[in-house]
C-alpha cells in the first residue's frame, strides 16, 4: 500500500462525520418540506418561497457579514486587549437581541381585534435584555482589567542578573 503525502489544506477540505450525518438526516427532512410545500400551496408559491429564501441567504451573504466582519475589525483594532471579547460579544448580542425582537417592536402582524398576537411590552423587554447584556460586558470588562493588574510583568531580557524573588537567594553561576 502506497501512500500520498497530503498537506493541511487537503485534510481541511475533507468532510468530516458531523457533514455526513447532517446530510444523511438532512437531505431527507428537506426533500419532505419542498415536496409538502408543492403539494399544499402549488409551483407558484413554492417558486415564490424559493425566491424569499435565495434573497435571505444574499442579504446575509452580501450586506450583513460584510457589516459585522468590519464591526468586529473595528472593535478589535482599536479597543484594548482586555476588552476586545466582552465588547464584540455585546454588540453581537445586541444585534441579535434586536434582530430577534424587531418583530414584536414594529409590531408585525398585530390586529386590533386580537390583543394576544402581541400581549407583552416589547420595547421594554428588549430594553431590560440590552442593559443586562451590557452591564455584564461592563462586568466581565472590568474583570478583565483587574485581572490584568494581577500578572506578574514581562521576563527580564537574557543577561539582566537581577533575577526573581525566588532565583535572588542562589548567587548567578559564574
Amino acid at each position: 500500500m502506497s501512500t500520498v503525502p497530503v498537506d493541511d489544506e487537503q485534510i481541511a477540505a475533507i468532510p468530516g462525520r458531523g457533514f455526513w450525518v447532517g446530510l444523511v438526516l438532512g437531505t431527507p427532512v428537506m426533500v419532505y418540506g419542498a415536496v409538502e410545500l408543492v403539494q399544499q400551496t402549488g409551483w407558484s408559491r413554492a417558486f415564490g418561497v424559493a425566491r424569499w429564501f435565495g434573497g435571505g441567504i444574499l442579504l446575509h451573504d452580501l450586506v450583513l457579514v460584510p457589516i459585522v466582519l468590519a464591526v468586529v475589525w473595528a472593535i478589535g483594532r482599536w479597543t484594548p486587549p482586555p476588552v476586545r471579547t466582552p465588547l464584540r460579544a455585546a454588540v453581537l448580542g445586541s444585534a441579535l437581541i434586536v434582530a430577534v425582537g424587531w418583530p414584536g417592536l414594529r409590531g408585525y402582524g398585530n390586529k386590533p381585534d386580537n390583543a394576544t398576537i402581541h400581549p407583552l411590552d416589547y420595547g421594554s423587554a428588549v430594553l431590560t435584555l440590552l442593559v443586562l447584556l451590557w452591564v455584564g460586558a461592563l462586568a466581565w470588562s472590568a474583570w478583565r482589567l483587574a485581572r490584568r493588574g494581577d500578572r506578574p510583568s514581562a521576563p527580564a531580557p537574557p543577561g539582566d542578573d537581577r533575577g526573581s524573588p525566588r532565583t535572588s537567594r542562589t548567587p548567578a553561576p559564574d
